[in-house]
């Protein structure tokens, strides 16, 4: 497999090349703001969200004091599975199980902070939530820009890896 600087080259590269096209695309509602919702997810997916998190990686030691959420990640998840490196459900997966853990982590910091001071930690969870679903439903295209570009990002690491073993495999064979 190709290493964490290798996957940030190849993610930041076709990011810097998708952004003209995109930009010079005919895909519905394509401008600027769309262009770097897409890209930027793109970016996001394969520097942050990337497949590797279900390893002691570059990615993962990105995410400073906050690693620790993704250690339940890498005990449930395999190294190279289907979870961690399908082309479409990977990236979902690794966002999904980011909102589940900031939720708890945002339950949890409002438990504390309720022994000092009266908080409604579920409601102002329920009202953020509403507000989130809201913008969701207003803005159907825009999402569907940004969940395009988690799953290309984490695409190209995949496509990388596959790339990266088969070639390998088939110069063993040759030498």
């Amino acid at each position: 497999m190709p290493n964490g600087r290798v996957h940030d080259i190849i993610t930041i590269t076709t990011a810097v090349v998708a952004a003209p096209v995109l930009l010079n695309s005919t895909l519905p509602e394509m401008g600027a703001a769309t262009a770097i919702v897409a890209v930027g997810s793109y970016l996001a997916s394969g520097l942050v969200f990337s497949p590797d998190l279900d390893l002691h990686s570059t990615p993962y030691k990105r995410w400073g004091p906050l690693r620790f959420i993704w250690k339940p990640y890498q005990k449930m998840v395999p190294h190279r599975s289907w979870v961690s490196h399908s082309f479409v459900f990977g990236p979902l997966i690794r966002v999904l199980y980011f909102a589940i853990a900031m939720t708890l982590l945002y339950l949890a910091g409002m438990a504390l902070v309720n022994l000092f001071v009266a908080v409604d930690a579920t409601g102002t969870l329920l009202n953020f939530s509403r507000t989130v679903q809201t913008w969701v439903e207003t803005h159907p295209v825009t999402i569907s820009y940004a969940v395009g570009g988690l799953i290309m990002g984490g695409a190209a690491h995949t496509a990388a890896d596959l790339i990266y073993s088969w070639t390998k495999r088939k110069l063993r064979k040759i030498f």
